[in-house]
């Protein structure tokens, strides 16, 4: 029988290389960075086993933080533990810090990176809700080019995005948001601490004298994909934090989500605790 260490692993030193092994049938093999989640499905069947793998460890070009004038730019092969620690990243994105301080433990944040997070494609990936309230964009490449897809738009199906089988995740490019933004995030596990989410949310906006200006929210393990929750989005814009309206906002949410039952909790607890942690985002977003 087949196991991990049967699988044929290639170590390109940069891109270049990297890119050149995935344009061709006959050496292209699973990109692996940190493997925190690849292996763990390959060793338990969730996965068949590949015939090869590329490493891509000692691609330089894929790791680091760097800031723009109006944006920041995040190389895929950034672990948990640099976004988590990054000071451009708490000052610029709290929510994706914090999600980030959540991924397993210090073992698995200091091995896995934003790239195998995306796409490994679940929908209770801890760093995508975050992900999706910058309404920043994923920039692919291949051997032929680059190319840029909206965030919210590379989930297609569950556990498939828009990646083509000779492209790999290049970086992240979130635009900065407006002075006066703020940003919550929420993880609710069955554990306090390396639990895979129940159910999963980020929010982003502005209040002005208890009106809400803006507003972005996204949230995981409630429907095949991650979601943005645009209708509800604009149902709140200009609506007055009062109790009367976060009651609303409850039922809104709930209204709108369609998860399933699984192994860690039945969709009638995830569409009320999903109204119930919307609230909460956006109580936190008002006081503070």
């Amino acid at each position: 029988m087949k196991t991990i260490e049967d699988i044929e692993c290639l170590f390109p030193c940069n891109l270049a290389e990297a890119l050149a092994i995935q344009a061709d049938e006959r050496t292209r093999g699973k990109p692996i960075a940190g493997g925190t989640d690849l292996m763990v499905q390959w060793a338990s069947g969730v996965l068949p086993i590949s015939e090869r793998s590329v490493s891509l460890a000692a691609v330089a070009e894929l790791k680091g933080i760097l800031e723009a004038e109006n944006e920041v730019v995040i190389g895929a092969a950034v672990t948990h533990a640099e976004l988590r620690r990054s000071s451009l990243i708490q000052h610029h994105f709290p929510s994706l810090a914090a999600a980030a301080a959540t991924v397993g433990g210090l073992q698995i944040q200091a091995r896995g990176t934003i790239a195998g997070n995306v796409a490994n494609a679940s929908p209770a990936g801890d760093l995508v809700p975050s992900l999706l309230i910058s309404e920043g964009v994923v920039v692919v490449v291949s051997a032929s080019g680059e190319r840029t897809v909206p965030l919210d738009r590379f989930y297609l199906a569950y556990r498939k995005v828009a990646l083509m089988p000779d492209e790999l995740i290049a970086r992240f490019i979130l635009p900065k948001p407006k002075p006066g933004h703020r940003e919550v995030f929420r993880k609710l596990g069955t554990r306090a601490a390396q639990a895979i989410s129940k159910v999963v949310g980020s929010c982003r906006g502005r209040v002005e004298d208890g009106v809400i200006k803006y507003c972005r929210v996204a949230l995981g393990s409630v429907a095949p994909v991650p979601v943005r929750l645009m209708e509800f989005e604009s149902w709140i814009a200009g609506r007055k934090v009062d109790p009367t309206m976060l009651d609303e906002a409850e039922k809104v949410v709930s209204s709108l989500i369609k998860p399933i039952d699984d192994i860690r909790s039945t969709a009638e607890y995830r569409k009320w605790v999903s109204g119930r942690l919307v609230r909460s985002m956006l109580e936190e977003m008002v006081v503070n």
